[in-house]
């Protein structure tokens, strides 16, 4: 037999360490490459809607300062902050992990 069992708990336990930070690395390059994604989609989306003419008309429904192509701006800022805010949860859940993990 090779090790003793603390020997053998310890090399358990750092093998188990490096599978997690493995997995955790495979998350991470899923959120970066979804995160581009979105950037990219979102760039398009803003491009497709800015080359449209700003003709302002008034409705009765109360937008009367808006332009008839102003719900692509909305869109956009409404995407623009999802993911500003899905980001931000992932960072803060990364974080949180890492803390829980050095109080070990």
């Amino acid at each position: 037999m090779k090790y003793n069992a603390e020997e053998g708990f310890e090399e358990i336990k750092k093998r188990g360490k490096k599978i997690r930070q493995r997995h955790e690395q495979r998350v991470r390059r899923v959120l970066y490459g979804s995160t581009a994604i979105l950037a990219i989609a979102l760039l398009g989306v803003l491009g497709m809607f800015t080359g449209a003419s700003a003709v302002g008309t008034q409705t009765v429904y109360g937008a009367f300062l808006l332009s008839a192509e102003s719900g692509g701006y909305i869109l956009t800022a409404l995407l623009a902050f999802s993911v500003g805010v899905l980001g931000a949860l992932s960072v803060t859940c990364f974080r949180m992990k890492d803390d829980g993990e050095k109080k070990e």
